[in-house]
């Protein structure tokens, strides 16, 4: 599947989920609009019923009834007779139970003496009156009037729209079960990409050795070269250089392919003096690696092997990254309790969007994907899994054209002090 193919997938994908979440939103609304109205019809014609069997039950003379909505749940009932408070509420329960209208209800009756409205309910529970009912009473002909409200009016409805509801909540759960498999699709699809490209690097990166050893190989089974001693150390060393070299990099691939596994990735830790791995590792490259080792105590407690490997890998790093006159710092300060390590160099830098990624398996960002640029896409991966196993601190600062800058974070045992040293570039 092509990236633009994937790209086509992906914004149909989005268009259909957001259309189809739309679509199941409008109708929900659409439905409780229409319950809304048809509440607001039936109570109107409950409460029409209830103020004319108020008004004059025995007669069944007519009596003019206004009915004024405030809102979906506040009635105001204007009639041409004076009410009786316990009638009212009588027929009030006994109509809106002929209507269907099974919910919770408040009213009130207007005190002509008083001038005031009067709440009165099963409760005898006071009840605030709608700012808007001034306007209301107003354009009212008669003075005798009544209002009733429902107070669980939201909760009433909604509870008769639970087949809708429940097929919302289906169709959502379908959507993050589409959405969380599409996601998983894509991912795999990335894993495959960059496994397929570490396959390539990784082949790509051992033949360099693997020819070199041959060749020596070749060289060293001659029978002129034991008559040629210094040309068949030239030979040796390289043999055993290109071993090493082998060694780091399966020691890589290993350590990364066993903490996917949990228990049969282990720390060994002893006390080390950092600064003499450093000396160790500046003795091993050229004038462009400066150290500047300010830290007072250089003890820490860390599995040498990986220690080792996790100071060559950000070097080798900083190295493959500065194309041009490489400038590599490697500083240590003391600094509340931990020894600070930065690795510091003057390449082409990282882009603020991939710095989240550089530390994923294989993953190398655009631009150093290329055979021009040796690795695997494992070193900083590596190194941040040796610095999560130790608990160490492991960031990175970097921008494009800037440069880059990592730094560790290790916590210190109580040790003695150890003399201060600083070496420069001119000293190695």
């Amino acid at each position: 599947m092509s990236r633009l193919t994937t790209r086509v997938l992906i914004v149909l994908s989005t268009l259909a989920i957001v259309g189809v979440v739309s679509t199941q939103v409008y109708w929900v609304r659409k439905a409780y609009e229409l319950r809304e109205r048809q509440f607001l019809q039936t109570v109107t014609k409950a409460l029409s019923e209830v103020a004319r069997r108020v008004a004059r039950p025995e007669t069944g003379v007519p009596v003019g009834v206004q009915v004024v909505t405030l809102s979906p749940a506040y009635y105001l009932v204007n009639l041409d007779a004076p009410i009786d408070p316990r009638k009212l509420e009588f027929y009030l329960g006994v109509e809106l139970e002929i209507h269907q209208i099974l919910t919770t209800f408040e009213y009130g009756v207007y005190d002509n003496t008083a001038g005031q409205i009067i709440y009165e309910n099963s409760s005898r529970q006071r009840i605030e009156t709608p700012a808007s009912d001034g306007a209301a009473l107003s354009s009212f002909s008669s003075p005798y009037y009544f209002v009733v409200r429902f107070p669980n009016q939201v909760h009433y409805l909604t509870q008769q729209l639970d087949n809708w509801i429940l097929a919302s909540l289906i169709v959502l759960l379908l959507t993050c079960f589409f959405i969380y498999l599409f996601y998983r699709m894509l991912t795999q699809k990335n894993r495959n990409e960059d496994q397929r490209e570490f396959i390539n690097n990784m082949t790509h990166e051992l033949q360099t050795p693997i020819s070199s050893i041959k060749i020596a190989a070749d060289v060293l089974s001659s029978p002129k070269i034991m008559e040629q001693p210094e040309r068949m150390l030239k030979y040796v060393r390289m043999v055993q250089e290109e071993t090493l070299r082998l060694q780091q990099q399966v020691e890589t691939v290993l350590t990364v392919a066993r903490s996917e596994n949990k228990g049969a990735f282990k720390i060994h830790s002893v006390a080390i003096d950092l600064h003499e791995l450093l000396f160790h590792l500046a003795e091993r490259h050229g004038d462009y690696l400066h150290l500047d080792l300010e830290a007072h105590y250089s003890v820490v407690q860390a599995d040498r092997l990986h220690l080792v490997n996790v100071l060559g890998n950000l070097v080798d790093n900083a190295v493959k990254y500065t194309p041009v006159n490489p400038i590599i710092q490697l500083m240590t300060r003391n600094e509340n309790g931990q020894l600070v390590i930065v690795v510091q160099d003057n390449g082409i830098g990282i882009a603020p969007e991939h710095q989240p990624h550089i530390f994923n398996a294989y993953y190398r960002a655009p631009g150093a994907n290329a055979h021009s640029v040796k690795g695997f896409g494992l070193g900083l991966s590596y190194v941040q899994k040796i610095a999560k196993a130790h608990r160490w601190k492991l960031s990175v600062s970097s921008a494009p054209g800037r440069g880059s800058v990592f730094s560790i974070r290790i916590p210190q045992p109580i040790v003695e002090p150890i003399r201060k040293r600083s070496l420069k570039s001119e000293e190695l």
